[in-house]
Order: C-alpha cells, then structure tokens, then sequence
C-alpha cells in the first residue's frame, strides 16, 4: 500500500526474515508473492442455491461466530459476522462491514475501499445507538440516515455476497438468522475484497497455497503520475518545445532497513558477516603490539599504510586490549577479513590471515600480502 501519497502499482521489495515486520504470503509453487495488505486469495466457490426463506433462530449464549456454526451445525463459512467502525471524517460516519464469518477483516483493504477514510473500532454504546446488537448484528432493516447528514455506510465482503443464505446475527440478543441474502435482504453500499489472507489460503486460479513468510521491507516503489505535479502547475518542454506535465514516481531504498536485513541473514553466534560487495570495510588489521614504537607496532602502522595505498578500506586495530578482546569485536564487527600481526606471526614468517566466515588462518609473507588478497578477493 502506498500510504498517504496515494499512487498506484505499488512494489515492494522484502528480505525473508523471521524478524521482519511484514507479514508476506508467497504460494507454493512460486508464482505470486503479496504482503498481507494487499494479498488476494480463492474465496471458494458459492454453492449453486436458490435464496432461502429468511428465518428467526433461538440461539442461546452463542455470540461468537464458532458458537453459531457449531450450534446450528453449519460450517463458518455459511455464517456472516458483523465489525463496526467509527469513520474519523467531519460527521464520523458508522461503518458496519459484512463479511464471511470464517474470514478476518484487512483494515487497509477496507480503508482503501472507502477511498483511503481512516476509521476507528465503534464502541459497544455506538453500535447500540445506531440499532445494531453486539453479538447478534445484522445490516438487516437499520436506518442508514442517522441524522444530522451522518450516514451508516454498508460495506460487504464480496464473500458475503457472492454466497447465498447465510446465518447472521438478528438484532436481538440470543437469536439469529437464517438464509439471509444481500442485495434481497439488504443493500451494501460497496461490495469489495476487504477479507485478510491468512497461511494455507488457496491461490487464484490454480492449486497451490498461501504459505506465511515474516519480511523486512528494503525497498519501496509505486505510480503517481501527475497526482502532484498537476495542481501545482509543474511543467516541462519537450523535443519539440511543447510544455508537458510530468509524470512521476516514487522510488525508496530503506539504507537502514537493507543493513539490518543484511545483518539477518550474514551472521553467526559470534557477530556479522558482511559480504565483501557492502561491508563498511575491506580489511580489519589487528596490531598485537606490546607498545606502539616496538617492532610490531612498527610494522602494523606500515601494514596499515601499505594496504591502503594498494587500494584497500582498512579498518586498524592499534588499542591497548588483550588479543581475546581485540579478536572478539573483529568477530563481532564482521569485516571479511581479518589481518592479525603479531610478534609469533613475524616470527613464523608474515602475518595472520584470516576469512571472517572460515575457522582456519593461514600465515602469509607481508611482501605477498596485497597479491594474495586481491586474488582471493577477485
């Protein structure tokens, strides 16, 4: 959905992340792939039925819509279930939505089905005053003008009425009714797909299935064509000198987002494990000197100069911490390859290399260093 910019063709671009703040279905053969604001699935197909006779059931202590169903001994998705909002417009318009008892109400779909309105759960006091018992709701028979130019509007899943005689609630506590039918029985002022997909839900048009993924959104692109450049009077000459109106876009990358995604899915129990084309750097030397003037120190201070004029971003290591801590926040900064000198490397003839998503070193002459990681990095 693209929010209050409006605009159309909305995409966005997810990273699978079982921290992700979006909830994603994909289908399992991989051909479609929607976030749960916007995902559309197979509904079922209505049963071939002539409408029933609407009839007044005793339904005792069953106020919920597994209640219903159990007691009446039909399946939920004969029931339809009533959910009331307040519109949070100049005349706070009631919203009393329709839809099938087995399905849960997608509160993006409904507000852009109501022409992007913003909208608030209905308390228990104004269900009530608008002649509608909670519990027990029907659209059937209330008045659509509350007065003073404040509406009740209707809005139906097409669920609701696409499947003929269903059980709904009868405005009066302890009963319901059957074989209701819309369009007879009451007239929805929209019909549209306001229905949230949920895990398992079949695909439209063929046979495969919802499966539920958790994502992190990284990017996020959508249509507004001439949604604002037009009233502002924005204009431009083409080739041929003729002033044009422009036709835009939105185009977003969360840099945020995308490192925290990064971080998900490159990473072990010890730290990150950046992906040498984004880390923040290329190398991370490691100085295991004593002091900062001995020989060690020296030539880790030569290292550090020689690796960055061969091109190299390097990130130095030259505190006064014990190689356990100095070795532990390389782990857990995550630069892909680590670099220790010390006086043992020396002495066995170069320094420590080390890959940060490899458990073994290996020691490498400082005079065929820069080659050696240039052709490992290539």
């Amino acid at each position: 959905d693209s929010g209050m910019m409006g605009g159309s063709d909305s995409h966005e671009f997810m990273v699978l992340s079982q921290s992700g703040e979006d909830t994603v279905f994909i289908s399992s053969d991989g051909a479609y792939a929607a976030n749960a604001e916007r995902a559309v699935f197979d509904k079922g197909t209505p049963p071939a039925e002539e409408p029933g006779q609407l009839e007044e059931v005793y339904t005792p202590n069953c106020k919920t819509i597994a209640e219903v169903a159990n007691f009446l001994g039909v399946p939920q998705t004969r029931t339809v279930k009533a959910v009331f909002f307040i519109a949070e417009n100049e005349k706070e318009d009631f919203i009393f939505v329709v839809i099938r008892g087995d399905l849960p109400v997608n509160e993006v779909k409904l507000s852009n089905a109501l022409g992007g309105l913003s909208f608030r759960p209905a308390t228990e006091e104004e269900i009530e005053a608008v002649g509608a018992v909670p519990g027990y709701a029907t659209p059937i028979g209330l008045n659509k003008d509350l007065g003073d130019g404040r509406k009740l509007i209707i809005i139906a899943d097409d669920s609701a009425v696409n499947f003929p005689n269903l059980v709904s609630g009868a405005n009066k506590a302890e009963y319901h009714l059957k074989n209701t039918n819309a369009n007879r029985d009451y007239q929805p002022d929209i019909v549209a797909d306001i229905a949230l997909a949920q895990d398992g839900d079949k695909c439209l048009g063929n046979e495969a299935t919802f499966e539920l993924h958790r994502g992190i959104e990284v990017g996020h692109c959508f249509k507004l064509g001439m949604r604002y450049s037009k009233p502002v009077g924005l204009k431009y000459l083409d080739e041929n000198g003729k002033a044009q109106i422009p036709v835009m876009g939105s185009y977003g990358i969360g840099v945020g987002r995308l490192m925290a995604a990064v971080v998900e899915q490159h990473h072990d129990d010890n730290g990150i494990i950046w992906p040498e084309s984004i880390a923040p750097f290329d190398l991370h030397v490691v100085s295991l000197a004593k002091r900062p003037d001995d020989e060690v120190g020296q030539q880790g201070e030569a290292l550090y100069q020689k690796l960055q004029q061969a091109g190299f971003d390097v990130l130095y290591d030259d505190r006064k911490e014990s190689p356990g801590v100095k070795f532990s926040d390389a782990d857990l900064i995550g630069i892909p390859w680590r670099i220790t000198i010390s006086a043992r490397s020396l002495k066995n003839g170069g320094v420590e290399v080390k890959r940060r998503r490899d458990a073994d070193a290996e020691i490498v002459p400082v005079d065929q260093l820069v080659g050696f990681l240039k052709t490992k990095r290539s």
